[in-house]
This record gives C-alpha cells, structure tokens and sequence, in this order.
C-alpha cells in the first residue's frame, strides 16, 4: 500500500466520522425539540380537559361577572393557546367564544340561546378533543417518527 492510499482511507474515515457526528447531533436536536413539544402538550392540554368537558360550569367561574367570565376564560386557556396547533388554537377560540355566550345566555335565563350554544359548545369539545389527541400522536405508534 502506498502511502496517499493510507492518507485516503484514514481522510474518508475521518469525514464519515464526522459527517456521522453532525448527523446525530442534527437528529438528537430535532427529537429533543419534539419532545419538549409533546410534554409542554400534554401539560397544557391536560390542565383545561375537564374543564373544556364541563363546559367550564365551575362554581369559581359561573358566579362571576360577565367580564371577569372572559378574563378567567383566557388565563385558563392561554396556555393551551400558546403550545396548540394550528388546528386546535382555531377551536379553542371558538370555543372560549360560544363558553362566554352560554354564560351570559345562562345568566339571562335564555333558555333557547343556551341550548343552541350548549349543542355548539358540545360539537366544539368532541373537535378539541379529537384534535388534542392527533396533536399528541396518541393512536401512533411512531410518535416521534412523524412531523
């Protein structure tokens, strides 16, 4: 063996090498990133489900003033506004919307608005719901494989 063929072999090892490095480290990045999303999710999402399920008919909120509903919608959603998806930030807005009318329909004893923002509210959560879970990847098996 001649000694540019030794050069060569141990040049091409080393740029394999380091292209394998920078690879990884590319990869790990980007997983890391997905996990830090998945876990702000689910943090997220997992303090507003039961409320968004009970249409928010707390007593801490039902007995507040129309105005003081709103302000207390949005700090309890802002967080799950911040980590949703595009999707999902689209529907919880919607849904804070028609949560605020149910309540002052509710306060107004409107009986017939409420049921209708009640039927809205209620197609709302099952697309929270559904969106939260596909946010998730919760019926995935390869849940850091995909986007």
């Amino acid at each position: 063996m001649k000694l540019m063929q030794i050069l060569s072999f141990v040049g091409t090892l080393g740029l394999g090498g380091l292209i394998g490095v920078l690879l990884k480290s590319f990869f790990d990045y980007r997983l890391n990133n997905r996990k830090m999303l998945f876990e702000a999710r689910v943090k997220a999402y997992s303090g507003v489900t039961g409320r968004v399920f009970n249409l928010f008919l707390e007593p801490d909120i039902t007995r507040l003033p129309d105005e003081l509903v709103w302000a207390k919608l949005n700090a309890l959603l802002s967080e799950t506004m911040l980590m949703a998806s595009h999707d999902l930030a689209d529907y919880v807005g919607d849904f804070k919307v028609k949560v605020f009318e149910f309540h002052v329909a509710l306060g107004k004893k409107d009986d017939k608005k409420s049921e209708e923002l009640h039927k809205e509210v209620s197609t709302l959560v099952k697309k929270i719901y559904d969106q939260m879970r596909k946010d998730l990847h919760v019926d995935n098996k390869t849940m850091w494989e995909t986007t």
